[in-house]
């Protein structure tokens, strides 16, 4: 119909016993521009039906043999389901009801006039149009949210510039280098969304993860009885499965010499050729890379070539270890709360003063991906409400790593008491003070656990640490 975008002709069936009521509408639809198939029994509509989606089923509600009621649901069983338009000669209220109660989209009785079923046909794939649409934005609203950089720090606002600027070059290669968790095929994605290519498909493989053999036929492809056990039609590889995209090659630094030469050829003639093949292929894809190495120094060793990462190393994407963006950490914290916490259907406001400390003070090792472990650890055990630092893994609990130097200076009492409570006192302010108020290295250096330090500051009046900036999520 017109004025209504589908992708493809939207298709009718048709199911009938009448020759004159199938053909008549056949031919009232086909001129419309729709697609139309005819039914005149019950099992050739369900065999139909069962063979191919539909988006609008008309169906006879008096078929021999069959009761259209009790086949309503049979016809409505594809994904997403068709639209049943129930057509009757014996129009009661109480058969309406039903029919609409079943799931029918409208019920129409004979003779029907042509614009009643026009009218009726328009209404439907209308609305099919919207969900459409509705689940498209859904899903590139679960795109985006899976390919956005959270942060507001200086170090990931240099990541997100640097996106900015390599997607408007859509064919250029990006080399990303970070270590292990800090969210490199995360960057890799963004590259891919931001840029011209968004509407190709963005495929990833892991290097590291396969013996060279295996990667080179993953990665180009193979003819048939190009190899033993090679399939006996061949197989397309990975670039070719993503023409017209991005191809993402994690831990570039585990792949073989002999390799790294073949993917360098990919990179100066934009050409591939299948495993056992002669032909060219064209290579219509944008390379990024990553690696946890340092290619320099493997070039340098003559582990990795030089002139490939020279060709890799285009653009690079440096991606900060969390350690060096701690200012990001409460709004990473909350943005995982709420994944998490949806997607397990609970009901987690977010997270007390001393969780959110203990989160802020721990080193992260493994970077972005230990942190969102940690919150999903905390949204098992949690049942509902805030987080506090119980619910948070026993590693997070902090240890001194030698970053902040204590002042060794002695304390000098004031005041005339000379109690070892006054001491006491003067020595937690003091380490407090010089730890800038990381209660867990100033736990650790007084040899106490945090719980114990929280109450000596309530008992000796110490106040309380300096405010943090307010994260808004």
């Amino acid at each position: 119909m017109k004025n209504l975008s589908f992708p493809g002709l939207p298709r009718v069936l048709i199911v009938d016993d009448e020759d004159g009521v199938r053909e008549g509408l056949r031919t009232m639809l086909q001129h419309e521009g729709l697609h139309v198939e005819t039914a005149g029994t019950a099992e050739e509509g369900a065999r139909r039906t069962a063979q191919r989606s539909f988006d609008v089923v008309f169906l006879d509600l008096n078929l021999p043999g069959a009761d259209g009621l009790s086949m309503l649901a049979d016809m409505r069983r594809g994904t997403p389901p068709a639209d049943v338009v129930i057509l009757t000669g014996y129009g009661t209220v109480a058969n309406t009801v039903e029919a609409m109660r079943k799931g029918a989209a409208d019920v129409i009785e004979k003779p029907f006039a042509s614009d009643r079923i026009l009218s009726v046909v328009r209404r439907v794939l209308e609305t099919r149009q919207l969900k459409n649409e509705l689940t498209w934005l859904q899903d590139r609203v679960r795109e985006l949210t899976a390919t956005e950089l959270v942060g507001l720090s200086p170090a990931i606002r240099d990541v997100q510039t640097r996106i900015d600027q390599v997607a408007h070059a859509p064919d250029t290669t990006v080399l990303i280098t970070g270590q292990s968790g800090t969210g490199k095929e995360l960057v890799a994605r963004c590259v891919h969304e931001r840029s011209t290519r968004r509407h190709g498909p963005f495929v990833a493989i892991n290097c590291a993860a396969l013996t060279e053999a295996l990667l080179e036929a993953e990665l180009f492809g193979y003819e048939p009885g190009a190899f033993t056990g090679a399939a006996r039609e061949g197989k397309d590889g990975l670039f070719a499965v993503a023409a017209g995209g991005t191809l993402f090659l994690d831990e570039i630094g585990e792949m073989e010499p002999n390799l790294q030469a073949k993917l360098l050829r990919v990179l100066q003639e934009r050409t591939f050729r299948r495993v056992g093949g002669v032909q060219d292929v064209p290579a219509d894809v944008r390379i990024v890379t990553s690696t946890n190495r340092d290619l320099r120094q493997m070039v340098a060793s003559g582990r990795f070539r030089e002139d490939l990462f020279y060709r890799l190393n285009v653009m690079t994407v440096h991606v900060p270890p969390l350690r060096e963006r701690a200012a990001d950490i409460p709004l990473l914290s909350h943005f995982f709360l709420d994944q998490i916490g949806r997607q397990m259907g609970k009901a987690l406001s977010g997270f007390t003063e001393e969780a959110m400390e203990t989160l802020c003070e721990y080193s992260w090792p493994g970077n972005v991906r230990e942190l969102r472990n940690a919150i999903e650890h905390a949204c098992i055990v949690c049942p509902s409400g805030m987080i506090d630092e119980i619910h948070l893994p026993k590693f997070t609990g902090g240890t001194p790593d030698g970053s902040d130097r204590i002042d060794r200076t002695s304390v000098v009492l004031e005041g005339e008491d000379r109690s070892i409570r006054a001491l006491e006192s003067q020595l937690v302010a003091k380490v407090l003070e010089d730890t800038h108020w990381n209660i867990s290295r100033a736990a650790a250096i007084l040899g106490i656990n945090r719980t114990t330090l929280y109450n000596k500051i309530r008992v000796y009046e110490l106040g309380k640490r300096p405010l943090r900036a307010k994260v808004t999520v």
